[in-house]
């Protein structure tokens, strides 16, 4: 396995010397480094005098590493990367605050760089393997996260929500191969916590504890019936509200089926957003055309919440069913 040739590898040659320079100057690479872990997600380099975070590229040849901006004993050291190729040094260079590296098997890498500023802010950055730069975009927004192909070829970058902001809650795609940006979007189905690259038109959303959701690189949601029953299912309301409003023939969901989600919904012990339910509800009976079971929804809903904003529907109903 190539994780484990590599371990023997590095560890055959850990006794060597290594000769480096200061970050971002000329690198002379005598001999081979060997991150050691320190704990959680820091690795040390003690031969570069490194102390940071790592990852390694799928075919376990490169291995990417990068250190956050720190005050030590009232000094600042400032954040900096370094790219190793089979355990030698080939980048090592500064950063503001690097976040979020990946590296594919080719050497290409990426980082998001939080920045010095205390404002809603990021860039996204891609280098080649010699750590040329390839592409890079600033943002009017915090970055959350990021995504590279296993081949180096795409990469996507992800904001977290910026009131305000054009850039907010956006997911960006890059074709490296290019040098370009492709696109750049906000998914309907949220954030994510990865993402894979199964083709090469596409980008899947891993959802932890969920179903993966795949988008076409220029934003078209091709599993948006997925979403749909996910998020109904459990209950969610935005996503009942959308299925209201989208109807069957997109969501592929029945009143039945929304109904079932109300029902999720309304056994939630957390009734903080029980009226809200129980006008979902009576939406649904009224979609449904059983108009006096939507009236007592709307009922209940009014009773918690007298400002849910159904009395008139629920007035309406009872004149024309012929109650009031």
């Amino acid at each position: 396995m190539a994780w484990l040739r590599r371990l023997l590898e590095l560890a055959l040659h850990a006794g060597k010397d290594v000769a480096t320079s200061a970050p971002g100057g000329p690198l002379l690479n005598a001999g081979l480094l060997r991150p050691r872990k320190a704990g959680g997600s820091i690795v040390t380099i003690d031969a570069i005098d490194f102390v940071g975070q790592h990852t390694t590229s799928p075919n376990g040849r490169f291995n990417l590493l990068w250190q956050d901006r720190a005050s030590i004993n009232g000094t600042v050291r400032g954040g900096r990367y370094v790219l190793l190729d089979s355990g030698r040094l080939v980048v090592d260079a500064p950063m503001a605050r690097p976040q979020h590296g990946k590296v594919a098997d080719n050497g290409t890498f990426i980082l998001n760089d939080w920045g010095a500023s205390d404002e809603f802010s990021g860039t996204f950055h891609s280098f080649s393997s010699d750590g040329g730069r390839i592409a890079s975009r600033g943002f009017r927004a915090n970055l959350l996260n990021n995504g590279l192909s296993d081949d180096g070829a795409l990469a996507v970058v992800q904001t977290c929500n910026a009131p305000g902001s054009l850039d907010s809650s956006v997911l960006a795609v890059f074709d490296l191969a290019a040098g370009k940006e492709l696109a750049c979007w906000q998914p309907v189905s949220g954030w994510a916590d990865e993402y894979e690259f199964p083709c090469e038109d596409r980008v899947r959303m891993i959802r932890r504890g969920r179903p993966p959701l795949d988008y076409r690189l220029d934003g078209e949601f091709l599993d948006r019936a997925l979403w749909y029953f996910d998020g109904v299912s459990r209950g969610e309301h935005h996503v009942i509200r959308e299925a209201l409003e989208h109807g069957q023939a997109v969501t592929e969901l029945a009143p039945a089926d929304l109904r079932k989600g109300v029902e999720v919904a309304l056994a939630d012990p957390d009734d903080r957003f029980r009226a809200q339910s129980l006008r979902l509800l009576g939406e649904i009976e009224e979609l449904a055309g059983d108009d006096r079971a939507a009236i007592e929804a709307y009922r209940q809903a009014l009773e918690i919440n007298p400002r849910i904003g159904v009395a008139k529907r629920a007035t309406a109903l009872s004149k024309r069913i012929g109650g009031g």
